[in-house]
């Protein structure tokens, strides 16, 4: 037979694992003891463990207390607040026969995810103004725009794999860079992300923990680079207007010139001579609304590479907000896709304007071959 183990929960955990048609209740187990364990041996070492309560020989019945540590599901562990907050050195599950000592490099994944869970209250615990509650059920009191008290309420099918919580520790709590500013960054997204509540469970805490991480480095990464949110919005806005300015100011400087394509073009039609033969008089007209074209055609070329220039700086501006705000820069792409619709619509303007010059020219020189009789019905 099986050597009894002289550890409480050894015991427990063999002595689980050989009773039959057992039932569980207030900690209490009840059951038949197999044949594979002798009766008086594992009698006395309840009683020497102060666990028997009843036995009965000649059924091999057995009334035992369960010792701590030893629990039937994590749900069980986790019925103590003091367990929630601080998981034990060592402790059993019945319903997935698992053991743990601290020292296992392999878990399974909700015993990971407890274990994380744990780290992460102990984590905040060091960044909280209070700590409240009553006995072992410590709640945590946080103090910025308004006041958080987060009590360690949560159950296993809250508990989640937290993917950032060693860099969390490692950025904000472990190190010593700006640290009275991190933890002000740290209380400000949970007044923000949990605005309006008072007091939240932890496991609350728990399901968003993906979302306070990404604001929280969002936040410090604008503080590292000594700008405010409200700052590099009110930056972006006013590139946004000098950008709206210029790209306006493209089109407007031509728009002056457009009044002079159809007065150009109702002018030769009105100078021009049908005399059905070459004169000087013609091509004089028509000579003045090729040089008109030409510098129409410049003063436009000219414009549509200020155009070019302009929406080259508004790209090297984006491409900057970008390097250097990283982690807030998809929220001011509203803005740019704005100003790159008003680019577009500006470059459409000029291409209008460019083709108004030519079916200007083209109208001249039509009129003016037909005047001196090259073509004819």
């Amino acid at each position: 037979m099986p050597i009894l183990p002289n550890d409480p929960l050894e015991l427990a955990i063999l002595l689980f694992k050989n009773m039959q048609n057992y039932t569980i209740e207030a900690r209490q187990l009840r059951g038949k003891l197999t044949e594979e364990l002798d009766f008086n041996a594992v009698k006395q070492a309840l009683e020497g463990k102060q666990l028997l309560l009843n036995e009965n020989q000649t059924t091999r019945s057995l009334e035992w207390h369960l010792p701590p540590n030893f629990f039937q599901s994590l749900d069980d562990l986790l019925n103590a607040p003091a367990r929630r907050i601080t998981p034990p050195q060592r402790f059993y599950l019945a319903d997935s026969d698992y053991l743990y000592s601290g020292s296992e490099t392999l878990l399974p994944e909700n015993i990971r995810q407890y274990l994380a869970a744990t780290q992460l209250f102990g984590l905040l615990s060091n960044v909280a103004d209070h700590h409240g509650g009553i006995g072992d059920s410590k709640t945590l009191v946080f103090l910025q725009q308004s006041k958080i008290e987060i009590t360690p309420q949560y159950g296993s099918n809250e508990l989640t794999e937290l993917r950032n919580l060693a860099a969390f520790e490692s950025e904000f709590i472990a190190s010593e860079a700006h640290q009275e500013q991190k933890k002000s960054i740290i209380k400000t997204v949970l007044s923000e992300q949990f605005s309006g509540v008072n007091r939240l469970a932890f496991g609350t805490v728990l399901q968003r923990f993906d979302d306070f991480f990404e604001k929280v480095q969002a936040s410090y990464q604008l503080y590292v680079a000594e700008f405010s949110f409200q700052k590099v919005k009110t930056e972006v806005e006013k590139e946004k207007l000098d950008a709206m300015i210029k790209l306006n100011k493209v089109f407007s400087d031509v728009q002056s010139q457009l009044l002079t394509v159809p007065i150009a073009l109702v002018l030769v039609g009105g100078q021009l001579e049908d005399k059905g033969a070459w004169s000087n008089k013609n091509l004089l007209i028509w000579l003045g609304a090729l040089v008109f074209a030409v510098l129409m055609d410049l003063l436009i070329r000219n414009q549509r590479h200020t155009l070019t220039a302009v929406k080259q700086e508004i790209d090297q501006q984006r491409q900057q907000l970008e390097e250097k705000y990283n982690s807030v820069a998809n929220r001011f792409l509203g803005s740019y896709s704005e100003i790159d619709r008003r680019y577009k619509h500006q470059r459409r303007l000029i291409l209008v304007v460019d083709f108004l010059v030519a079916m200007s020219l083209g109208a001249t020189t039509f009129m003016f071959i037909w005047f001196c009789g090259v073509i004819s019905y």
